[in-house]
C-alpha cells in the first residue's frame, strides 16, 4: 500500500542555531516521519505540539531523530484515543 504524507506547515524553534540549520532539521524531521509513519495510516492531525530536548551538541540528525519520534508517538497517541472514542 502507497503510503502519503502531508505536512502544511511544520514550525521548529532550534535555540542557538541558525536559520541554515532549523531547515535542514525540518527536512531531516520530514524524512524521517515518511520513513516512521506506518503505510497505511490513517489520521487528520489540524495541530499538534511536541516539546523535545536534546544536548546543545545534538547533530542535525539526532535533532532530526528526537523531533520525528516525539511527532509519531504523539499522532499514535492521538490516534489511539479517537480509535477508543469511537467504538
Amino acid at each position: 500500500m502507497e503510503s502519503t504524507l502531508h505536512i502544511g506547515q511544520l514550525n521548529l524553534r532550534v535555540p542557538g542555531k541558525s536559520a541554515d540549520t532549523g531547515h535542514k532539521v525540518a527536512d531531516g524531521v520530514a524524512e524521517k516521519l515518511v520513513q516512521k509513519v506506518p503505510p497505511g495510516m490513517r489520521c487528520q492531525v489540524g495541530a499538534l505540539s511536541v516539546r523535545v530536548q536534546v544536548a546543545a551538541s545534538a547533530s542535525e540528525v539526532e535533532m532530526s531523530d528526537a523531533i520525528s519520534e516525539a511527532i509519531v508517538k504523539a499522532i499514535h497517541s492521538g490516534s489511539e484515543a479517537a480509535s477508543g472514542r469511537q467504538r
